[in-house]
């Protein structure tokens, strides 16, 4: 076995070298300690405090004659007499009091010496004092007198009485100085016995402090011994301990399960245990030195490389005895046997490294298996949690109410939605029945339970109704499914609730619009076939009056017959505007002066009804048919009057609104500015059946022959066609509200002027009548004959289009229908543009000038008239054409 030299070997040294290596330091500082205080640090202190005093009495000495200067400085600029100024001069310094006890004070004798004023003596004011001397025999008054002579102020020792103490005499040291102006001397002193008591207060203060300190010192030093004497016993077991662990080291590496190298500073290996032989192969003649080893090692270029530079960052620098990192390395060995290795390095003591080796191959693999297992569930568990968090969101985030129920038809969990809906929360149905299945519904609800749990069969958008823990009741649609457990068995049920309490709303007003839809476009059809019925009618009462005279027998009966035409007009009229065809003329309109008008006419005819109105300010500016707003509120005061059953009140308001999208989502408008018309009653009111069909045409409340039933129908498409809607609340014996909402528009009110009588207006020139209709065909152009013009016919487009071609240079005119089968007035309208860009058109259409008209019009269609016309009317339209 190779010996181990440690480094750092303790060395065995003499008890007591150590314990003098203490103690006298510490007897060397107590004397030095004690010999500076009282040789050095209290002399000097003595003589501080002394100059000190000095230097106070001093700066006293100056500051009273500060006060004699101000005194004579009185004097000399006449303020005081000298006498008065010396007077209060004295006065000042005889007050000046300092010291301990508020007794050392100031005196002042003259160059003679006499004296002039002292605190304590007043027996020598007045007095030469030129013999008077101290029980030692010093003049000390001539001294003051040859101190200010020779250098104008200075120090005096001599004898003095103790303050005001006469019998007392003591020593005395004083500062006299000279003030000129007046030949005084001014003095003060301190005594020595002051000074000497409080220096010898603050030695004592020192001493204590000193021997304090002494103390702490001496407590330190005992300490230290008591230390030293510890730290040489453990020394001495640590040596002894030591001396045991070179003996188990040895025996330690002989035995250790893992391979050992010691590495000298000179990088030659000193020792290799047999276990690193066992592991590597290699003995120490095969490793004189660590080069030799890393070659061995670690035979591929690189990876040897790749190691040194790991080891050399480990060892930056040399830190003395510390663990290095452990690192891991695959090693080459003897046999040719590549192993993994784990390294262990502490750096010892004059640059030495002590090094182990533990062969970690199988482990490594078995790691490495493990991690790779590891991984794959990692993995595993992630996407379960991330499955898991997205189901939890997608059942959280749902805007349907999704619940899950046990075999037993008890919840499991219901999300956010449910009680956003429903209103019970999570902790309230989980484990138990939900109580929300009405009894109407309980039969066919368990029927679709029973076909889920026992057959699995899906249930998909069945439409039900729910009640609400606050006791609504809901349109539900509901979708389930069976799910089973892990094992294929049947587990739960899942639920999935959709209010469509809205959406039946919804769906009820689209079938009520489709409805109104459809009814309008008979309702139309039939204004349209009737206006060209009365069309005949009024053409050949308009050709039999133009050549009666007022006092014709007939005359009377067919000015009858015109007024009947005009009756059925306004009728069809009426049809034509729940037809959504009511606008006629569309301009700017302030809708406060038409509802003010309205309203007010109507209270004159009916004056038992009590009128109440209020009025937005700055109302905002809507495009509507003047005359057919009127004609709707109308038709709701009349409705109202007859609702209260002849008096009550009746309330008008109008109203600036901007109404969102959830506003206007049940009102089948779009979201922006409107203005509001409210109309209310103190009425009967009307029960929900009633209110529904309160728009339709020819419905009625009214006793036969007491109303059409086209009032509020021809209001309804009098209103839609202007984009605007009438929204109506009302309850049985609460009385009605009708609001209208027309869309505000930016465009400035245009007054309207009153219109120019109508009267015959002849010509001369051609005009071409283009009509399907037979009784049109037959009655128009003898209308136009009888004005002057001349007449040719047509009675389709392409008809039309052909009589163009043949007489376009002739005709000036012409008269086109709207409606006709084949190619429409439309049509027709184009192609004649295409001949002739710049042909005049009148176009004529028992419906009214709303919709196609009106794009005809926009295509630059000259003018429209609406059946049924009298040749008045005909005569002016054509001549307004015809005259530009």
């Amino acid at each position: 076995m190779q010996k181990l030299n440690f480094p750092g070997a303790f060395v065995r040294r003499p008890a007591r070298v150590a314990y003098l290596r203490i103690i006298i330091p510490v007897g060397l500082t107590f004397v030095l300690f004690v010999l500076s205080v009282f040789l050095i640090f209290i002399p000097s202190m003595e003589d501080r405090m002394m100059e000190q005093k000095r230097e106070m009495i001093r700066g006293l000495a100056d500051t009273a004659c500060s006060f004699l200067d101000q005194c004579a400085a009185q004097a000399s600029g006449g303020e005081l007499s000298l006498e008065d100024a010396q007077t209060r001069a004295m006065g000042i310094i005889s007050k000046l009091r300092y010291g301990p006890e508020g007794k050392d004070y100031f005196w002042i004798n003259d160059m003679h010496p006499r004296m002039i004023m002292h605190p304590y003596r007043p027996d020598l004011d007045g007095k030469d004092l030129s013999d008077y001397a101290d029980p030692k025999g010093k003049h000390l008054f001539l001294e003051f007198v040859k101190t200010v002579q020779d250098n104008d102020a200075g120090y005096v020792d001599y004898m003095w009485q103790w303050k005001d103490d006469p019998d007392h005499i003591v020593p005395k040291i004083s500062y006299v100085k000279g003030f000129e102006p007046w030949g005084w001397i001014i003095g003060t002193g301190i005594y020595v016995e002051d000074v000497r008591a409080e220096i010898a207060s603050i030695t004592r203060r020192m001493i204590l402090i000193s021997f304090g300190i002494l103390a702490i010192i001496f407590l330190l030093s005992l300490y230290t011994i008591w230390q030293t004497f510890k730290t040489e016993r453990h020394r001495k077991e640590a040596e002894n301990e030591l001396l045991k662990s070179e003996k188990m080291f040895r025996t330690l590496g002989q035995d250790a399960p893992f391979g050992i190298s010691m590495l000298g500073s000179d990088h030659r290996f000193e020792y290799l245990n047999p276990k690193f032989t066992e592991i590597f192969g290699y003995t120490k003649e095969d490793l004189p030195d660590k080069e030799t080893w890393f070659e061995k090692a670690y035979p591929d270029e690189s990876y040897r490389e790749e190691v040194i530079d790991t080891w050399r960052g480990d060892l930056v620098e040399d830190v003395g005895v510390e663990e290095i990192k452990p690192r891991v390395f695959t090693v080459r060995c003897k046999n040719g046997q590549d192993k993994i290795i784990y390294f262990r390095a502490v750096a010892l003591e004059d640059r030495r490294q002590l090094l182990t080796y533990e062969d970690i191959t199988e482990k490594a693999k078995m790691e490495k298996t493990l991690k790779e297992s590891e991984r794959r569930y990692i993995n595993l568990y992630e996407k379960s949690k991330r499955a898991e968090a997205l189901y939890r969101s997608l059942l959280d985030s749902s805007a349907d109410a999704i619940i899950t129920y046990d075999l037993e038809g008890k919840a499991r969990f219901v999300s956010p939605a449910f009680t956003r809906i429903f209103g019970w929360t999570r902790e309230e149905v989980e484990g138990k029945r939900i109580p929300f299945v009405p009894e109407s519904e309980r039969q066919q609800t368990m029927d679709i339970i029973h076909g889920l749990l026992e057959h699995g069969t899906l249930c998909h958008a069945f439409r039900t109704k729910r009640s609400t823990k606050d006791g609504r009741l809901l349109d539900i649609s509901i979708s389930a499914s069976r799910y089973d457990d892990h094992e294929g068995n049947p587990s739960g049920l899942l639920v999935i609730l959709r209010d469509i309490s809205d959406k039946k709303r919804l769906e009820t007003q689209l079938q009520h619009a489709q409805r109104m839809e459809s009814i309008g476009t008979l309702a139309g059809g039939v204004a349209h076939d009737f206006n060209n019925l009365l069309m005949a009618v009024q053409g050949n009462a308009s050709l039999i009056l133009l050549n009666k005279d007022s006092d014709h027998p007939d005359y009377k009966k067919i000015k009858n017959i015109e007024q009947q035409v005009q009756r059925g007009a306004a009728l069809t009229k009426q049809l034509l505007g729940f037809a959504r065809g009511g606008k006629y003329e569309v301009t700017p309109t302030n809708l406060n002066e038409i509802v003010r008008a309205s309203a007010k006419m109507f209270a004159r005819t009916k004056k038992e009804v009590t009128l109440s109105s209020k009025y937005q300010e700055n109302i905002w500016t809507v495009e509507a048919d003047q005359g057919q707003i009127e004609q709707v509120l109308l038709n709701l005061f009349v409705n109202a009057w007859q609702a209260m059953s002849g008096s009550g009140e009746l309330f008008v308001e109008t109203e600036n609104l901007v109404l969102s999208a959830d506003d206007v989502e049940s009102l089948e408008i779009k979201p922006g500015r409107y203005v509001k018309i409210s109309v209310s009653d103190t009425g009967v009111g009307m029960d929900a059946n009633i209110r529904e069909r309160i728009f339709d045409p020819f419905f009625t409340t009214k006793e036969v022959g007491k109303g059409t039933g086209l009032g509020l129908a021809s209001s309804y498409g009098i209103i839609r066609n202007h984009g605007g809607i009438i929204d109506v609340n009302s309850e049985k014996g609460k009385g009605s509200k009708f609001d209208i909402y027309l869309p505000a528009v930016e465009l400035v009110v245009i007054n309207q002027g009153s219109e120019v009588s109508e009267s015959v207006k002849p010509g001369t020139e051609t005009i071409l009548l283009v009509d399907d209709e037979e009784i049109i065909i037959e009655v128009s152009p003898e209308m136009l004959t009888e004005l002057g013009y001349e007449v040719l016919t047509a009675r389709s487009g392409e008809e039309a289009l052909e009589q163009f071609r043949i007489n376009k240079n002739k005709i000036d005119l012409v008269i086109l229908d709207m409606i006709m089968p084949g190619m429409g007035g439309g049509e027709t309208y184009d192609r004649l543009k295409q001949i002739y860009p710049k042909i005049r058109v009148l176009l004529s259409s028992g419906y009214s000038i709303d919709g196609q008209a009106t794009e005809i019009l926009k295509r630059g269609c000259n003018s429209f008239i609406q059946k049924p016309f009298n040749i008045e009317i005909l005569s002016k339209k054509i001549r307004e054409i015809l005259n530009v």
